[in-house]
């Protein structure tokens, strides 16, 4: 769901307003005018949550494990479901290694990322509407073609650049709620700030091994399409039960859909009920009110129709 942020400090919004138009002025300008940005993230936290390791060798660079807390943003995309407008609390998750040493070039270091890079953000909770798990918000596979991407920065300094473009790299993007398939570039820029300890060349000629706080911005011409679902009638259904495993007749059952939407039936003779006509892909509480027994609220993800429900009285 979209959520607000009680206790952002009015600083830190402004930040994030000023990195969001700047990052979004240089992914336009990078592909001349022809993207558009359709997503932002920034770190909750502002943590150094993305590591490049030198192994001398080679370098890994990740981020910590569990991935970076983050802010995510949507945004530029027509007909967006409304859980999915606004900030949305996720987690990015980045994977890549190189066999490519940096260079040092006019005072800047380009450490290549030769090898595949998987990018994903990932919704803390499922989305109600969505494809698949409804959780993954974006993710992006960059691989090298006519150039490698790279992370670039003032050598000594604390602050550093990823981009991938097409047609220079190859860029796909996947979502459980948007739709590239026709979408001819694709983009993203990353800014790392906080870097510790400085941007230098190290062992091997890698990338010294440090840490940072990332933000970051993905377009793409035209903006992609939102994945529209059509939402099946589901039904719950099932049996009350006594103590002594027996239906249990005239039991009020209620079902309360996450609109706040209540159901109320009555169980027949051998203790069965049944609502029918439900929106798949909600959570619901399922709660039974009787002369003899108590019973517990049950809570049920409703994806399919449910017959088989059997509720007993507490003990």
């Amino acid at each position: 769901m979209n959520i607000s942020i009680p206790g952002l400090r009015t600083t830190r919004l402004l930040r994030f307003i000023v990195l969001s138009f700047t990052l979004s002025v240089a992914m336009i300008s990078n592909a001349n005018g022809q993207t558009t940005t359709f997503a932002q993230f920034f770190e909750q936290l502002g943590g150094q949550d993305f590591v490049f390791t030198n192994n001398v060798t080679s370098a890994d660079f990740n981020t910590i494990s569990g991935g970076s807390r983050i802010f995510f943003l949507y945004q530029n995309i027509a007909g967006l479901d409304p859980s999915l407008q606004g900030i949305q609390s996720a987690r990015v998750y980045v994977s890549t290694t190189t066999t490519q040493p940096a260079t040092l070039n006019a005072g800047n270091v380009d450490q290549p990322l030769d090898q595949i890079m998987t990018i994903q953000i990932i919704r803390d909770t499922p989305a109600p509407v969505g494809a698949n798990s409804r959780t993954n918000l974006l993710t992006a596979v960059i691989a090298p073609s006519g150039q490698t991407p790279g992370i670039v920065g003032t050598s000594g300094g604390n602050a550093a650049t990823l981009s991938a473009t097409t047609p220079d790299h190859v860029v796909t993007f996947s979502s459980d709620f948007l739709l590239f398939g026709l979408t001819t570039q694709r983009n993203l820029a990353f800014s790392f700030s906080s870097v510790s300890p400085s941007i230098l060349i190290g062992a091997g000629s890698f990338l010294q091994s440090f840490s940072a706080a990332a933000s970051g911005t993905f377009a793409s011409s035209p903006a992609p399409t939102p994945f529209i679902t059509s939402s099946a009638n589901v039904s719950v259904g099932g049996r009350i039960v006594s103590d002594n495993g027996m239906g249990l007749r005239n039991a009020a059952v209620t079902l309360v859909e996450e609109d706040g939407t209540e159901h109320t039936i009555y169980t027949g003779n051998l203790g069965y009920f049944s609502f029918d006509g439900l929106e798949s892909g909600q959570t619901v509480v399922v709660s039974v009110r009787s002369k003899r027994f108590v019973f517990s609220p049950r809570t049920i993800t409703v994806n399919d129709n449910i017959s088989d429900l059997e509720i007993h009285p507490d003990l």
